[in-house]
Formats: C-alpha cells, sequence, structure tokens
C-alpha cells in the first residue's frame, strides 16, 4: 500500500514539475515579447502560438512555427505509419529543418536586441534555455530598424 501511495505521489510530484516548467518558460518567453510590446502572459501560454508570437518579435515570418512544430510530429507519424521505413534520412532531414528554424528564429531575436545573430543562434540550440534567460533578463532593448 505504501509502495502504491508512494509511486501515485511520484507521478504528482512529476506532472506538477514539468507544468511549473511549463509555465516558467512561458513566463520566459513572455518577458521577451514584453521586450518587443507583442502579446501578454496569457497568449504566451498557448503552445504553438507562443512561437507564433516570437517570429513576430524577430520579425520574422510566422512560417518558421511550422518549420519548428511540425518536423517532429512529421517524422513520428512517418515512421508509425510506414513501420520505420523511412526511420534514417527522414530523421536528419527533420533534425536539419529544426536545427535552421530554430537558429534562424533565436539568432534574429537576438539581433533585434543588438547581439550577434550566429552567437545566440548556435547557443540557443548547443544549451537550450540558458542563453534564451539571458535574452529575456537582461536589460537589452529592441534596435530599431
Amino acid at each position: 500500500m505504501f509502495a502504491l501511495l508512494f509511486g501515485a505521489f511520484a507521478v504528482f510530484a512529476v506532472l506538477v514539475l514539468i507544468f511549473g516548467i511549463y509555465l516558467f518558460s512561458a513566463y520566459v518567453m513572455y518577458r521577451i515579447g514584453d521586450k518587443f510590446h507583442i502579446g501578454s502572459y496569457v497568449e504566451f501560454l498557448f503552445p504553438v502560438y507562443n512561437v507564433m508570437l516570437l517570429c513576430d518579435c524577430a520579425g520574422i515570418t510566422r512560417w518558421v512555427t511550422a518549420g519548428i512544430a511540425v518536423p517532429a510530429f512529421a517524422a513520428s507519424a512517418l515512421n508509425f505509419f510506414s513501420f520505420g521505413l523511412f526511420g534514417g534520412n527522414t530523421g536528419y532531414l527533420v533534425s536539419a529543418i529544426f536545427f535552421f528554424c530554430w537558429v534562424y528564429l533565436w539568432g534574429s531575436i537576438a539581433q533585434r536586441l543588438g547581439k550577434n545573430f550566429w552567437l545566440w543562434g548556435i547557443l540557443s540550440f548547443l544549451f537550450g534555455g540558458l542563453p534564451v534567460l539571458v535574452l529575456a533578463f537582461d536589460g537589452s532593448l529592441p534596435r530599431r530598424r
């Protein structure tokens, strides 16, 4: 009985932790959006729409959102329905599309905040959220075009 309760508590704790991380990541994206006067915190809570708002912050087309969200879903669906026939090459293509769109999005945001495009784009891919935290919480403001 104790093991069952402990397991249920562990699952609940993991779900609360995941939800907390999601709320914090939405807040980080909101902080970036607030620098550009785009969106509210509630708008950044919607999973795909928040990337669209970040594209607006970066001054790039919203089609980059498709390059970030769609490849993983498409590769998973292809692998599932084709019984792994498209496994190897599709995975590389999907990774390349995602890598390009991710670097382009965060590099463009960094450039609009007065930072180096390539440095911040590559760093955001390699180190995940750490450079994004710096972009969100530093004192940089957008440059005028």
